[in-house]
């Protein structure tokens, strides 16, 4: 669906128009159910964008599905949770100095190596501005849902979370036998021997073999690297446990990978207890959890409502995985 970029923007301004007097309205129904209810705005309550833009807050980010870097899907279609949203918001959180901690609920069974590490590395440069970081671990928060969670201050994960399965994979398949049963014959031109390494339509010589395994080792090192620096534990120690098993949370808090069990309430309670100390606050702070309330703001924010190389904008109204495409897995995993 095209329209014209004109129109677009006398529609994003009269949505801003509208958006004001629905916001001061929210704004008196929360403050007349605060009365009733005895609470304050210090209370943790999560709060509408526009009630929360000019607070200093906590802002609570929601890290779901694989890891891996995959572009947004259209305006109204769902990208909350998505790796690429998480790290705009932790970008973000790291330059809105309003933005005073940030709660991470991690729920990944992990993803590939460099989108995990990219995620790691924006939760650390969140603590070295000293911007308190805790994570609250969901159903599962493994592999790479791991090495994200373990860049945090504290990690709060719940007695039964699955979690741990520290290691990298790759997966392959050959079907070389297949192929010779249906005549099948490959034919292969390549600049260097190893140009065509882990190709199913032959099996892997040793060389091959070798370097995959270097690979993998090399980052391996680079995740439990990671966690040893992330939780202060030994190197050693951190190898011992790190042989891609998983731990349930109970399991998990007596080897160290994680602080503490509790809910996602819990694990909020912690974050404002260290904003406490942080900031030297008596009260707590505001919480942003984003939501439907969000959408004109992500309307707003959105780069692609405006195609830079054209008179016109596109708005897309079918979710991107609803279209048809092939199923495609990355190669280099943490899981």
């Amino acid at each position: 669906m095209r329209i014209n970029q004109r129109w677009f923007v006398w529609i994003v301004l009269a949505l801003c128009v509208l958006a004001v007097p629905t916001a001061v309205f929210t704004q008196n129904l929360n403050k007349e159910s605060d009365a009733k209810s005895g609470s304050n705005s210090g209370s943790g309550a999560s709060e509408g964008f526009f009630g929360m833009a000019l607070k200093d807050r906590i802002e609570v980010v929601k890290l779901s599905g694989m890891i891996i870097d995959k572009a947004d899907a259209g305006v109204f279609s769902s990208s909350a949770g998505s790796s690429s949203s998480v790290l705009k918001e932790l970008r973000k959180a790291l330059a809105n100095d309003k933005i005073k901690g940030v709660l991470l609920r991690v729920n990944s069974p992990g993803g590939t190596v460099p989108t995990s590490q990219e995620i790691h590395q924006a939760v650390t440069a969140l603590r070295k501005k000293g911007k308190p970081v805790v994570v609250s671990m969901g159903d599962v928060a493994a592999s790479g849902g791991y090495y994200v969670a373990c860049a945090a201050d504290r990690v709060v994960a719940n007695p039964g979370t699955l979690t741990g399965s520290i290691g990298v994979i790759i997966n392959l398949i050959n079907f070389k036998g297949l192929a010779d049963k249906f005549g099948v014959l490959p034919a292969v031109i390549k600049s260097g021997e190893f140009k065509d390494i882990a190709s199913p339509y032959r099996p892997m010589t040793p060389a091959e073999h070798e370097i995959l395994q270097t690979l993998i080792m090399d980052s391996y090192d680079q995740f439990t690297t990671a966690v040893s620096e992330g939780r202060k534990l030994p190197i050693e120690t951190v190898k011992k446990i790190a042989d891609g098993r998983i731990y349930s949370g109970r399991q998990a808090l007596k080897l160290g990978l994680v602080d503490e069990l509790g809910s996602y309430t819990d694990a909020l309670a912690s974050l404002q207890k260290l904003c406490k100390e942080r900031y030297s606050l008596t009260t707590d702070l505001p919480v942003h959890e984003k939501g439907s309330d969000d959408i004109l703001a992500s309307l707003i924010e959105s780069k692609s409502l405006l195609a830079p190389s054209s008179q016109e904008a596109t708005l897309e109204l079918i979710p991107t995985s609803l279209l048809p495409k092939l199923s495609k897995q990355p190669l280099w995993l943490m899981q």
